[in-house]
């Protein structure tokens, strides 16, 4: 799998042609073939480590400090089909979409409410799940997607929040699957 955050993505929430340092937005790659390859870098982090900023200094407003903020992020489409990977899944959870979530940028530690969510039994999309949440690290999870389809397409708009400033930022995947995460909620 391969991650990107691309600033330059013209027409996407998260698009930025000059961040908030003044530097040009760029498409950086993450994640290659499943490999972590670069960081996101603002003028402070670039300059202590020696490395060329990313376009990723961002902040909501003048009235803040920029700090390293995300803008368009995705993983790039693969090469299984999606309905394949339901198919091939005996018993699991189709995230059909996501809610808000918050995650410790220290950890990796995180938690997303799912917005729309359906059991997968015998290779089938069934009934409807509510009130759940995925929880989880993000550098366990990443070892845990074991497909990726080609079915790639950007989300909607959305907000990344940190230390109490929000600024847009877009996402997008394909569908993937993970062969375990942890899955809490009510049983009511």
């Amino acid at each position: 799998m391969t991650l990107v955050d691309d600033g330059t993505e013209a027409g996407e929430w998260g698009y930025v042609a000059v961040d908030d340092e003044g530097h040009r937005g760029t498409r950086a790659t993450l994640i290659e073939n499943g490999v972590l390859t670069d960081y996101m870098w603002d003028y402070l982090r670039a300059r202590s480590a020696g490395h060329g900023r990313s376009g990723n200094g961002r902040r909501q407003g003048y009235q803040y400090l920029p700090m390293v903020r995300m803008t368009n992020t995705f993983l790039l489409a693969g090469d299984s089909d999606a309905d394949e990977i339901v198919a091939q899944t005996p018993y699991g959870i189709y995230v059909a979409q996501l809610g808000g979530g918050q995650v410790n940028t220290a950890t990796g530690d995180f938690v997303f409410g799912m917005t729309s969510a359906f059991l997968i039994e015998g290779g089938r999309i069934t009934t409807p799940l509510r009130d759940c949440n995925l929880i989880g690290n993000g550098p366990a999870i990443l070892q845990r997607v074991d497909a990726v389809a080609g079915d790639f397409a950007m989300g909607g708009p959305g907000t990344c929040g940190k230390d109490g400033q929000q600024v847009p930022v877009g996402t997008g995947q394909p569908t993937l699957r993970l062969s375990a995460v942890t899955v809490g909620g009510t049983a009511s």
